[in-house]
């Protein structure tokens, strides 16, 4: 590794019922090779033995810092880290995923003190066998990129929209805090971020492994999937006013995912009484002729199923869910 005039990384844990997992993630921390960590764990209301182990990890490392604290879901609890947080960079590890050894310090090397600019760790997902699962990386080179083109891989659905393979300067944070009414909060953080990077730097090496596991809050129909509609709407609004350059890219993301959670909608929540599938419905119907019928960046697939949903919303979701076993 190159020499570098060092400066703290804060690391923000948040915690829920993952004794299981806990001691692998913060274990992943404390081998870093860039030693000078605030390791900050965020124990959010958790029922299992996590807040005996996040106090045993706090007894013997002067480095790591806990925080108790009445269950406020994820966003809540990268906040409450935030606020403690004093490094001159931060990061974010959910705490059932662990990164390699060299991960924080081929972070730092890529921002090499500056504070316009982020970096970011390729990731893997893995199983709790120990699988990796290799996946399309743009980025598996050392490279940079800005805002503009980051922004635009997002909404076609090719960046990695995760805070937690990020480094951000601590003054690129002032002020800043995940919206606690809302899940798919990465998406949101990193759009009204946006302005404020110049650029992206990627160290090209895998960095961060997420764990695919069963039960997470990632898995299966939700509040996160209702979210991912109405968050895209939000999105392509800010795309609109502030990158009118990607104004297509960003009329196809919000009629894409509003199209993707029309099909995850149960049965029993296919109704009047659901505003947020009706409003989805009515998003689509009065916007595909005009944002989404000639938009390049949308696959005629995708633009013959969202008219079908506009015509027999019922069948076509019925037939995909049957289809995908859902």
């Amino acid at each position: 590794m190159m020499k570098m005039n060092k400066g703290k990384i804060s690391v923000i844990i948040p915690v829920y019922n993952v004794e299981k997992y806990l001691k692998k993630c913060v274990n992943s921390v404390i081998v870093q090779t860039y030693q000078d960590l605030q390791i900050i764990l965020v124990d959010d209301g958790s029922t299992d033995s996590s807040p005996v182990i996040c106090d045993e990890y706090a007894e013997k490392y002067s480095r790591i810092h806990v925080i108790h604290k009445k269950n406020g879901g994820l966003s809540s609890a990268r906040n409450t880290g935030l606020e403690l947080a004093s490094g001159d960079y931060i990061t974010f590890l959910d705490s059932d995923d662990y990164v390699s050894p060299t991960c924080y310090e081929e972070l730092y090397c890529a921002v090499q003190g500056r504070t316009d600019v982020i970096a970011c760790t390729c990731f893997r997902r893995v199983d709790e066998s120990g699988k990796i699962y290799e996946r399309k990386d743009p980025h598996n080179e050392p490279g940079t990129t800005s805002n503009v083109e980051y922004l635009r891989e997002l909404l076609l659905h090719i960046g990695d929209v995760s805070v937690c393979t990020k480094l951000f300067p601590r003054q690129m944070l002032k002020n800043k805090c995940f919206d606690e009414t809302k899940l798919n909060e990465d998406l949101l953080f990193m759009t009204e971020l946006i302005s404020d990077i110049k650029k992206i730097i990627y160290t090209g090496k895998v960095g961060y492994y997420y764990l695919l596991r069963k039960n997470s809050t990632s898995s299966g129909y939700g509040k996160a999937v209702e979210d991912m509609a109405l968050n895209a709407i939000a999105v392509n609004k800010l795309v609109q006013r502030k990158f009118p350059e990607l104004s297509e890219e960003g009329s196809r993301f919000s009629l894409f995912q509003n199209m993707a959670y029309l099909l995850l909608v149960p049965k029993n929540l296919r109704n009047a009484d659901n505003r947020k599938y009706i409003e989805s419905l009515a998003y689509i119907k009065k916007n595909f002729l005009k944002l989404g019928l000639k938009n390049r960046y949308l696959s005629v697939k995708n633009k013959l199923i969202i008219v079908a949903l506009t015509i027999y919303p019922e069948i076509v979701i019925k037939i995909f869910q049957r289809k995908h076993s859902i």
